[in-house]
Parts: C-alpha cells; structure tokens; sequence
C-alpha cells in the first residue's frame, strides 16, 4: 500500500537538504606541491601557497563595533568542533565579496581564543598583518576562509629535521631572512641550530643564538624570505598547501618591500598589474620612480617605472627581448622588491585563471 505522506516527506528532506548546501561551507581546495631547489648562496623565496583552511563559509553581517562577524550557518558555528582549531595563529580571508568586489582579497587576523567564547561568529584582532584597519558592512555575503599561518617549522621542518645546513652558529649554517619593515635592516634573520653544551637543537635568530627557540615564528602572507645557502649543493623541498583563486593583497610600504606575490603562477610586471591605476608611481629617472627589483643567480635586476605617453616600464640592464612588462620576471617560488616612491596600502594582484 502507497504511503501517502511519502512524496511530502521526500519534499521535506529535499528542502533539508538544498538548505544545508546552501548553509555548508565550501569544499577545501585540492592540496598543491610545490617544489624548491635553492642553489649555494642567496635566493630570494616566496611562499605562494596557503596553509590548508580550518574552516571556509559566508559573512551574515560584520560587526564593527565589537570588530567580529557573523557566520553564515545553522546552527551557530561553534569552533571547539573544527579539527585544529587553536592550535595556532590563523587569519581570516576574503574570497569574494558580491556586494563590494574591491574586498576581495582582505585579511584579518583571527583571536582563536575569543571566537571560542562566541558561537556564531569570528573574532578579529588588530594586527600589522591586516590588510586594513576597518570592518565594511559590506563584508555581507562575503565568502571566506581561515587558515593557519606558515611558520619557519612548517615551511622548512624543525631544527632538527630541516634540510637547511645546520650549524652551532649562524655563520655555520644556512640562514634565512624574514622581510620585516618593523626592524632596522628591513630583516629578521634566523638559523637552524645544532645545539651544544649548553642549548638543545632550535631555530634561533642570528643575532642571539642562546635565546629562545624561534620554530614557531610566523610567515605571513606575501612576505618574502633571502635565503643564504651556506653549502655547496642545492637545497631542495617541497610545499604543500591551497593556491588562491581569488585576489592577493598585500599593503605596501614607502621604501622597500620584498614581496612574495601570492599566486602560483610565473609572473610579469604585466601579471602584477604594475600599472598607474594600480598605484604605481613614474618618474623622470629612475631615481624618482618606483622600482621592481628580482635577483637572478647572483645578479640583481631592475625595471623602473618611467614617466612618458604612456610611462612605461624599462629594465635597467637591457637583458630583455620582449617589453619588461610582458617578460616573465619571477617564477612563483621567488620573491621580488618594489621600491616604492610612496606608500599603497591599497596594492592588488588580481587572480588570472
């Protein structure tokens, strides 16, 4: 005999359902392996990947006033039940922004500790890492990821495990020196201890081997990194992690910057959208313009924005066929400088497919 509350049933599950897609968080993206093979002496290394997301769904609202928002998903997320949550530092990024395409890209980071306390929602911080200091309404319907930063263990292994060459000083070993525009030199430099007598094997900054162990030091997104290889064979390793699909932003600073620039794929001034429109100042010389600068081997090379009908890039030492800006300058594991004239806290890199 028909049952004849089945058909209505069925409707129901199939409303159930279309609701939970809906509500659900995207699919994680496909891992990406990325290999290096770093050769004796300085390379610049740029970090395109993203540590695999914890979590992934839509904005309800942005709550400026208490600087958090709201997730779109029933019941409230509650992050006690996301596999890793906690365990580190994370941010949180824009992958699309439907009522406001120029938020596409942002990123705040994640306090783990108080969106625990708050079900429902994430809660952001202030931090030097963001890429702006405000929380626009129109992060409604924003589509989103949180993923944990890269630190030097989880890009290049502990002290212990790491292919870099160690050492019991900096000078023995391989080092590498994280951009930082807060410090003096532009730089933060550290090295893989071996240990001795007094200290267990550690990562530790050049300028105090005895101090505390640094494993843990974040990479942020778009900050690039100078290796210096101390030994006479190549290094080589892989990463593993998300590609964007989305833009890459990444604020830049009056003066240096060295920037990984966030995308996997082989860039030209062309792909970075080094452009006027894009913040890019021209000047008269070279002196006055901004600057792109890429390490080749042992060579630097350097394309100035030139002012003219239209400004146009050039390279400074004429080793190109092609325009600058159509010549492929930095494969997706490097990094690049940009000089600039003046400040962008605004810089872009769009996704091209």
């Amino acid at each position: 005999m028909k049952n004849p509350n089945s058909s209505s049933f069925l409707c129901c599950l199939g409303k159930l359902g279309l609701l939970f897609l809906l509500l659900a968080p995207r699919l994680f993206a496909e891992p990406v392996q990325l290999p290096y093979s770093l050769p004796p002496g300085p390379s610049y290394v740029g970090v395109p990947l993203l540590r695999p997301a914890l979590f992934s769904g839509k904005i309800t609202q942005a709550d400026s006033a208490n600087f958090r928002v709201q997730v779109n998903s029933y019941p409230p997320i509650d992050f006690v039940t996301v596999p890793g949550w906690g365990s580190g530092p994370c941010f949180l990024e824009v992958s699309s922004a439907p009522a406001d395409t120029s938020l596409e890209g942002e990123r705040y980071e994640v306090d783990p500790v108080r969106t625990l306390e708050q079900k429902g929602f994430v809660v952001l911080k202030s931090s030097p890492y963001n890429t702006r200091t405000d929380l626009p309404s129109a992060l409604a319907g924003a589509g989103f990821s949180i993923h944990p930063h890269w630190t030097l263990a989880t890009l290049f292994g502990s002290a212990t495990t790491t292919a870099l060459g160690k050492g019991w000083s900096a000078a023995a070993s391989d080092e590498i020196r994280l951009y930082d525009p807060t410090a003096k030199s532009g730089y933060r430099a550290f090295f893989p201890s071996a240990g001795d007598a007094k200290n267990l094997p550690g990562w530790r900054l050049t300028t105090n081997r005895m101090g505390p162990e640094q494993s843990e030091t974040i990479v942020p997104p778009g900050y690039g990194m100078i290796l210096l290889r101390n030994r006479e064979d190549n290094l080589t390793f892989t990463v593993t992690g998300e590609a964007r699909t989305h833009a890459f932003r990444f604020p830049l600073r009056a003066g240096m910057n060295l920037l990984a620039p966030g995308h996997l794929k082989d860039f030209s001034l062309q792909g970075l959208s080094a452009i006027s429109s894009n913040g890019f100042v021209p000047g008269s010389s070279p002196a006055d313009s901004d600057q792109v600068r890429i390490l080749v081997g042992q060579r630097m090379e350097t394309f100035a924005f030139l002012a003219g009908s239209p400004s146009q890039w050039v390279s400074l030492q004429s080793r190109y066929g092609l325009p600058p800006e159509e010549a492929v300058i930095a494969p997706a594991t490097k990094a690049l400088e940009i000089r600039k004239i003046k400040p962008d806290p605004d810089f872009v890199i769009p996704y091209v497919p």
